[in-house]
């Protein structure tokens, strides 16, 4: 397996911002602290620094540890965390190996018995209400299409090992006792998305729609760089969604406001939106926010920056335990 800049091994808990920019440090012999991610060499905008390519010469990047968002009671879901980071040298794909947008429905088991583990997440977060962000980190590194691309001679991707945290593992978060080395079995492909330097965002916020009849998620559909990651807990009011209809392509609209991160839907807030359906019908429906689970931007500019204002107002700063 070929390396790349993320094959450099660092510790759990080290923010994969912080992460890259020391794996850049080290690919161009330079100390960490002197030189940033967003070091770039003269000419097009946004290309990769030429020792990005040190470990791996192809572009884009594949093979990674894929840290993910773990929310959800009555069904287990993950979000992977994606970052955009710079450009290929042909300027039509993004570079990092972490330039996807990928829901999954999920369960915990045992490696060894394959008994299912799921219970003691859930009771887990029962016991810490406080919390809003579970996460995990991988034990295995794989391309994010192995589970979602076209399949080959082996297959997809149906599970890998990984800790459980309570909190942000990225972020003093805690191992789950019990599900230290779970085996995370996939069951469902939610929504998957490969970020191309040639979208564009939409002028309204846009959100897929998934979970169940008795607990909905919205997250915010992530396009080009400077857009925002965002998981919601939400109600709504006038509807009452089947299993068979959260399991199509849903897709929710909120006109009226722009698609930027300091107008995005927050909580307790009420908000009139278009639902989409795959067919291309269309409703009204009211949301009613209930808990915002998760919000990120600055690791989603291209390069990555420290930390926003509105990640530390919302409480997502590093100064501030999930």
């Amino acid at each position: 397996m070929r390396g790349t800049v993320s094959a450099v091994p660092f510790p759990v808990g080290m923010s994969r911002r912080h992460t890259l920019v020391l794996a850049l440090g080290l690919a161009l012999g330079v100390d960490s602290g002197a030189r940033s991610a967003s070091a770039q060499p003269p000419g097009k905008a946004g290309a990769c620094p030429t020792d990005f390519f040190k470990f791996d010469l192809s572009c884009p990047h594949n093979v990674g540890t894929h840290n993910m968002l773990l929310f959800g009671e009555r069904r287990v879901f993950l979000s992977h965390l994606p970052m955009f980071e710079c450009l290929c040298p042909d300027g039509a794909h993004f570079a990092i190996e972490h330039r996807f947008q990928l829901l999954l429905e999920a369960t915990f088991e045992d490696q060894q018995t394959h008994r299912d583990m799921t219970e003691l997440y859930r009771q887990d977060r029962q016991q810490n209400p406080q919390v809003r962000m579970y996460s995990l980190h991988p034990k295995l590194r794989f391309a994010l299409s192995e589970i979602f691309g076209t399949s080959g001679s082996g297959g997809l991707r149906r599970s890998f090992p990984a800790n459980v945290f309570r909190g942000h593992l990225e972020r003093g978060g805690v191992i789950i006792p019990g599900l230290e080395n779970a085996n995370i079995r996939i069951t469902r492909v939610v929504y998957a998305h490969e970020f191309l330097p040639a979208d564009r965002n939409s002028k309204s916020p846009e959100y897929v729609l998934f979970g169940t009849p008795s607990e909905l998620f919205l997250a915010h559909r992530i396009v080009a760089p400077g857009d925002f990651d965002q998981v919601l807990a939400v109600g709504i009011a006038d509807q009452q969604l089947s299993d068979a209809e959260l399991g199509e392509d849903l897709r929710v609209v909120v006109p009226g406001r722009p698609n930027s991160s300091s107008a995005r839907l927050r909580e307790g807030q009420n908000a009139s939106a278009q639902l989409l359906r795959k067919d291309f019908s269309a409703r009204i429906a009211t949301l009613q926010v209930l808990r915002e689970i998760y919000f990120e931007e600055s690791e989603l500019a291209m390069p990555p920056t420290g930390d926003t204002q509105e990640e530390l107002n919302a409480g997502f700063g590093p100064k501030q335990p999930f």
